[in-house]
């Protein structure tokens, strides 16, 4: 890698810190280019981020923990303990810009304008555009997975979908952009957040794609069965899970087709409860396959889970993978106080039928 580009760590000005970022894009438009595809490139961005300091979470201190059904031992639920989460509550970076510096959008933590001044021009992302629109990718400084990436829209617009309120986001422009964006990342679990379903910045619309667990690779909603016989119109109904989740599985066209479709006809369906109505969308592709695959799971914005462990249940809880921080709380892991029960009692308490 450049060394302009890999070890510049000083704090920039506005105008080195566009020369810098043109620099790291063109980099890493070379590294997709050769590659063909999303993977290398988002590493390469991870690694440049480490060596800028801007991202210091290693994962050396996370932990896994599996809880099994006591009857049913193919039905499962985990834990990590990761306890470098805890600090995104306190953020990074400064508040106040320096002098002639203007604050965009009330400092949204997801503009480029702010992300310059906020991070010292330590943080970089790289331009994309997806279906026409333009959006950049920023590597999380608090992952929960290896790789995290949160993709931002380049224009400050709500995460809201369009059910809740006036120019939101058609459900169209989720599924587009998250099943695309998967198919060109094969191997990631990307997932859309819905305001009131785990989206910690609502007021700017973003995706998150993350690598998989090299010790545990498949999810537990990955894992159970799935049945495309109760719906004839091409979703997959999943069994035996404290969630509702509808699935669609296939090449990323048909995936995207047929959800699309499913997706209106739940809309008129659920009219009646459609304005207290969010989501969570789950993507990912099969990198010896190419096969797609989408989960959708609707959550009601009032059943929210306020059992201490965090009121963010956001895509990574509903593929059936919750985060413990604190010391206290991997005393409880460790010493047989959390159970599989314990965990299914948070998916339950958030259910919400596909249909009311």
């Amino acid at each position: 890698m450049n060394e302009k580009i890999a070890h510049n760590v000083m704090p920039m000005m506005p105008q080195n810190y566009d020369d810098v970022w043109q620099d790291l894009n063109d980099h890493l438009n070379a590294i997709r280019q050769d590659a063909g595809n999303l993977d290398a490139v988002f590493r390469a961005l991870d690694l440049h981020q480490h060596k800028t300091g801007f991202i210091k979470d290693r994962f050396e201190e996370i932990a896994r923990f599996k809880f099994y059904h006591p009857q049913d031992p193919s039905r499962f639920l985990r834990v990590q303990f990761n306890p470098k989460r805890a600090l995104r509550l306190k953020g990074i970076g400064i508040k106040i810009p320096p002098p002639n510096i203007s604050i965009t959008n009330n400092g949204c933590y997801l503009c480029r304008d702010n992300i310059a001044w906020q991070q010292q021009g330590a943080e970089l992302g790289y331009d994309m555009e997806i279906n026409g629109s333009r959006y950049v990718a920023w590597m999380n400084p608090f992952p929960l997975l290896p790789t995290h990436v949160v993709v931002s829209s380049t224009e400050h617009r709500t995460q809201e979908w369009i059910h809740h309120r006036d120019g939101g986001l058609e459900v169209s422009e989720i599924l587009n952009t998250l099943v695309t964006l998967s198919a060109q990342a094969p191997g990631y679990i990307g997932f859309y957040n819905g305001v009131g379903a785990g989206a910690s910045i609502p007021e700017h619309m973003h995706i998150h794609f993350c690598q998989r667990p090299d010790d545990d690779p498949l999810f537990p909603l990955e894992l159970v069965q799935v049945n495309f016989s109760r719906d004839t119109s091409g979703a997959g109904l999943v069994e035996n899970y404290p969630l509702a989740v509808a699935v669609w599985r296939g090449t990323t066209s048909d995936v995207l087709k047929t959800a699309t479709e499913w997706l209106s006809e739940w809309a008129q369906r659920n009219q009646p409860r459609l304005a207290n109505m969010t989501a969570n969308f789950i993507a990912t592709t099969d990198p010896d396959t190419d096969q797609s695959s989408l989960y959708f799971a609707p959550r009601e914005r009032n059943r929210i889970w306020r059992g201490g462990i965090s009121d963010l249940i956001g895509g990574l809880e509903v593929m059936g993978e919750f985060v413990y921080t604190i010391k206290e709380e991997k005393v409880h892991l460790e010493g047989g106080i959390v159970d599989y029960f314990t965990l299914e009692k948070i998916l339950t308490d958030i259910h919400t039928p596909l249909y009311g």
